[in-house]
């Protein structure tokens, strides 16, 4: 018996240290997520000490819970998310004098719609090279939130385009602009009117997982999801 006592310790002494280490470096928005995975992997770690002593019969729905808490379950294919499932298709919209950008909530993807000059009915995904560098100028003269909308786009689908275009670019407004109406707020977060309370913060955080500056998003998208939540609630 001492041998799988010295081994169970050693276990929980190494996991110890690897819980604290990932915990310390893990950012404070993903944090729900990561105690979560956590907890179903001590969960799994507990039937399988219960399993050992023959308890299959506590061990194996105990097993398939934290299976399910982890979020790797073949039965709970995406965890346990408690009946906050998004409808397939759903899309955000963030529009402006010279563009309208979707949010892809299926597939995280971003891609917009020029509205005016001589660009217009344009997708920002056809653009040529010297076509983005040409409409990022017309968005410098827009005076609205047109600019940091289009770098949001340009972080996500061209990371590079600071550096190789020799300037740092600009997001000045990107917090700032008029106050959000509900109709806006509705469609950054794809949402139809009348949505509840529950369903407005899900969206939110679904959004925020893909759109989070930490995630690759931009300052000026999060501050958008996150006006729509506030007008909302």
């Amino acid at each position: 018996m001492f041998f799988p006592q010295f081994f169970i310790a050693l276990a929980i002494v190494f996991g110890g240290i690897w819980f604290i280490r990932k915990m310390a470096r893990t950012p404070q928005t993903a944090m729900p997520g990561f105690i979560q995975k956590a907890a179903g992997v001590g969960i799994m770690g507990v039937a399988g000490l219960l399993a050992l002593r023959g308890l299959m019969q506590v061990a194996v729905p105990l097993f398939l819970f934290g299976l399910g808490l982890a979020g790797k379950g073949s039965a709970f294919p995406n965890g346990f998310n408690w009946g906050k499932s998004k409808s397939p298709g759903q899309k955000s919209r963030v529009a402006t004098s010279l563009l309208a950008m979707e949010l892809d909530h299926d597939s995280g993807g971003m891609d917009g719609e020029i509205l005016a000059g001589g660009m217009k009915g344009r997708r920002l995904s056809s653009l040529s090279q010297e076509e983005m560098i040409q409409f990022h100028g017309i968005c410098r003269t827009a005076g609205d939130q047109s600019l940091p909308l289009y770098e949001a786009w340009l972080d996500r689908a061209q990371p590079e385009w600071r550096a190789a275009w020799g300037g740092g670019g600009s997001s000045a407004n990107a917090k700032g602009g008029a106050t959000m109406t509900r109709e806006e707020a509705y469609a950054v977060l794809g949402l139809k009117p009348g949505a509840s309370a529950d369903e407005v913060k899900q969206a939110h955080k679904r959004l925020m997982k893909d759109f989070h500056p930490d995630k690759g998003g931009s300052d000026y998208l999060a501050a958008k999801i996150n006006a729509a939540k506030d007008a909302l609630l």
